[in-house]
């Protein structure tokens, strides 16, 4: 796979990210758990679909991963998700009832804009990996991509507790502004990581 088709799956990917969450906040569908529940859902699909590559194709030294390799990953990504979902989906919004009703429709797939996020991931993302190759294979038990999740739960928390929990009114889905201000900080840190990945 060349650099030029890299840099257009990744500036594909992240300019479908920014309209649907665009359209998302919009819609007042967007919270700070929709957005790390979505960036952790992004990264099962690409570990799954990474793991079975190279299971069927061998790794870039061309081995195949071994069963300490799938399961670290699949044991670390349960842990984000348990992490994520009581902390952000319940925990931080508990006196919210329409943060925690928009949570719950994220959390069992009745939000569109992140059903549509996810699914064109996973086509994307899948059409990428077959003609990439084995190039990129990242399947670490902590690679590089846990980072990214690392850093959006502290910004989120941050956020979550800096401005939701101190005006609840105003992160509501009532208010624009407010949606548009809780998840700038996630859009800039995609617009970055889009960067980091075509330049690499």
């Amino acid at each position: 796979m060349s650099c030029g088709e890299s840099n257009h799956f990744h500036r594909t990917e992240t300019l479908i990210f920014l309209l649907l969450t665009i359209w998302g906040v919009a819609q007042g569908q967007v919270t700070v758990f929709y957005i790390i529940y979505l960036f952790w859902f992004r990264e099962l699909t690409r570990t799954i679909i990474d793991i079975l590559y190279a299971y069927r194709n061998g790794k870039e030294d061309g081995k195949q991963p071994g069963l300490k390799e799938i399961c670290g990953n699949i044991l670390i990504l349960f842990i984000y998700l348990v992490f994520i979902v009581l902390l952000f989906g319940f925990m931080l919004n508990w006196n919210n009832r329409e943060l925690l009703f928009t949570n719950m429709q994220t959390l069992v797939f009745r939000n569109l804009c992140f059903n549509l996020n996810v699914s064109l991931f996973i086509l994307q993302y899948a059409l990428y990996r077959k003609s990439a190759g084995k190039k990129g294979l990242d399947i670490a038990v902590f690679g590089k991509s846990h980072i990214i999740l690392h850093i959006s739960i502290i910004v989120g928390a941050l956020i979550q507790m800096g401005f939701v929990k101190r005006y609840p009114g105003y992160f509501s889905g009532g208010e624009l502004w407010g949606s548009a201000l809780v998840v700038l900080p996630f859009l800039l840190l995609k617009i970055w990581i889009g960067r980091a990945a075509r330049n690499s």
